[in-house]
């Protein structure tokens, strides 16, 4: 059985690790298990820091995933599941977060919203680079598992109709039983499973937002920041978020507490443009003239250090991916980016792909397991063990199970996402009003719901549920 990853992003590296623990112990001896992942760009794998260290070099892929990430306490959960050692990894690579501070431009406190989860114990959300992140995953995949610097440019479908993987720079075509679609929001097997694969008819879009950030020594945050805390400002013209990203040596907090800030924290800055700039061709002392005059007068001392100090090397337009019909088809199945590419605001990129990595996993090695049983039993009739159907089954069920929860954390973001825009005087004291008002009630019940009703446990209902035999009809 072949099973091909496109794309070796967090959601790619993710799929294989799951892959590889839950499937191999439900095929027959008979059935040998291939899982190749296919990167466009090069994918070395690097050492994660280890926590307090420095993370001097750019890394393998720094051009594509050289920002931050919080990675939320379902997040955490997920690759808990996965691998507690890799859990570990992930959570001392970063900077455990406790609560939210919001703010506005003049100085005022208006939210403390907390960023754990109601385990016993807690789980804290974790502020990582995307680096960082990678690499913790990419330790756990053997190179050879990886064909990289391979483009792909479309697929097709082998007689039996079973995926072939086409390429643009000379590698021969792959076929497969399954390929899962990892490749952004740029995907080409999207393209495939929602056309005909020529025209991507739901292109990612501009969603008017736009980025910078990056990172600076943890000195210039307040001397008397509390443990746990990310700032978050809003203005109007836009937004400000900064905090630490790494821990003081030796400070295993495994998410579970807080801990002192390490030497590194991390900035970043949203505001509103009306076309998507150019990522490899814009003028960086324009944009930094905009990053000076957007938060000119706005209170926090800290903003205005780290802006007279910023140097701006990158720049990040926010693309999502428009609500697709379906994620599957034949064969074909898409996950995180490629499906749902959502809003920064979400706080959620990273856990819903990783989300949708177990979620599949699960649910192919529930069906497969159930498919060969049923092969072993008609052997005598000489029923081809071919794992198609239940590759269709897994599919459907994942794509049914996912979409429900993704579409509302979308909705959810693109609420949080029109704070960061541009506001006349009276819609910027109204934001104001709504996030004080938040902050008064009693919880954040849509992310205590995020954070806490994992989908792992909603996948372990149906396969039980669809395990039962049937109940007596007498």
């Amino acid at each position: 059985m072949r099973i091909v990853i496109v794309g070796g992003g967090i959601s790619g590296l993710a799929c294989y690790l799951f892959l590889r623990k839950l499937i191999p112990s439900i095929l027959p001896t008979s059935t040998e298990l291939d899982i190749t992942i296919i990167e466009s760009h090069a994918a070395t794998k690097r050492r994660a820091r280890s926590p307090g260290s420095v993370d001097e070099a750019a890394g393998p892929v720094a051009t594509t995933i050289a920002s931050a990430l919080g990675l939320a306490p379902n997040g955490l959960a997920v690759l808990r599941d996965l691998d507690e050692t890799l859990f570990h990894e992930v959570a001392n690579s970063g900077y455990p977060i406790s609560h939210f501070h919001l703010a506005n431009a003049i100085g005022w406190s208006l939210a403390r919203l907390p960023a754990t989860n109601q385990s016993d114990p807690q789980l804290h959300t974790v502020l990582i680079s995307r680096q960082r992140l990678w690499d913790c995953l990419r330790m756990h995949v053997p190179d050879n598992a990886i064909a990289d610097q391979c483009t792909v440019s479309g697929l097709t479908y082998t007689t039996d109709q079973r995926p072939i993987i086409k390429f643009s720079d000379g590698t021969p075509n792959l076929a497969a039983d399954l390929v899962i679609g990892a490749d952004g929001v740029k995907s080409v097997v999207k393209r495939c499973v929602t056309g005909d694969g020529e025209t991507d008819e739901y292109p990612a879009v501009f969603d008017g937002l736009t980025g910078v950030g990056g990172f600076v020594p943890s000195s210039q945050l307040p001397d008397n920041e509390p443990r746990g805390r990310m700032t978050v400002t809003f203005g109007a013209h836009g937004f400000f978020g900064y905090g630490a990203s790494t821990v003081a040596p030796q400070s295993n907090h495994f998410a579970m507490c807080t801990a002192p800030k390490g030497d590194e924290a991390v900035w970043w800055s949203t505001y509103e443009t009306t076309h998507a700039p150019d990522t490899r061709n814009f003028d960086k002392e324009d944009i930094l003239r905009q990053l000076k005059a957007r938060h000119a007068g706005w209170k926090d001392p800290t903003i205005k250090q780290i802006v007279d100090e910023a140097v701006i090397d990158s720049i990040y337009p926010t693309y999502i991916t428009p609500e697709l019909p379906t994620w599957q088809t034949r064969g074909l199945v898409l996950v995180g980016d490629a499906a749902h590419a959502m809003q920064p605001s979400s706080g959620q990129g990273a856990a819903q792909g990783l989300e949708d990595a177990q979620v599949l996993s699960m649910l192919l090695a529930h069906y497969l397991e159930r498919h060969y049983s049923l092969s072993a039993a008609r052997a005598e009739r000489q029923v081809p063990p071919t794992p198609g159907e239940a590759i269709d089954q897994a599919s459907k069920k994942y794509f049914e199970m996912r979409k429900p929860r993704v579409k509302r954390i979308i909705h959810r973001a693109k609420q949080m996402g029109d704070t960061k825009r541009k506001k006349g005087l009276v819609e910027e004291w109204f934001t104001y009003l709504i996030l004080w008002v938040i902050g008064k009630l009693p919880t954040d019940s849509f992310t205590q719901n995020i954070f806490n009703d994992l989908p792992a446990k909603e996948v372990k209902k149906v396969i039980e549920q669809e395990k039962a035999p049937p109940a007596s009809t007498f």
